[in-house]
């Protein structure tokens, strides 16, 4: 795949897998061996693994909107840096549905191999998302 193509099939995956919840989709970009190495401390292996932890946090932000600010190419490397949006409607990383609005940050890199993600490393800021759902409001 050419880089232009790599940045496509990211940029399609993140809006349909994550933004509309389709994950009948992660068979199209993650190979059916993906490990996902992540700051949540969430076992992944494989599309199947995958889609069940993006519909379980879906099920605690349902208006979860991901926005990709940067996606970058480098030999068989795609860097993904986003940011998420969504209200807490519920439970997450064992804090009951809060009605929060939250905003994370986050950096991920995938290893490809024949087309497909083989890896992907994620960096999520959790501090900050699990201190945005126990703050005490203003």
């Amino acid at each position: 795949m050419s880089d232009d193509e790599l940045r496509t099939a990211v940029r399609r995956f993140f809006e349909e897998v994550w933004n509309k919840g389709n994950v009948s989709e992660t068979d199209a970009f993650l190979a059916p061996e993906f490990v996902s190495h992540n700051t949540f401390d969430v076992r992944i292996v494989g599309p199947r693994e995958y889609g069940a932890a993006v519909t379980d946090y879906r099920a605690a932000f349902p208006d979860l909107h991901t926005t990709l600010e940067d996606v970058l190419v480098d030999g068989d490397r795609v860097v993904v840096r986003g940011t998420d949006r969504g209200t807490q409607r519920g439970d997450f990383m064992g804090i009951p549905a809060s009605g929060r609005e939250v905003t994370t940050t986050w950096i991920e890199i995938f290893r490809m191999e024949n087309g497909k993600a083989a890896e992907g490393w994620l960096e999520a800021d959790t501090a900050t998302l699990r201190n945005q759902l126990v703050a005490e409001p203003s």
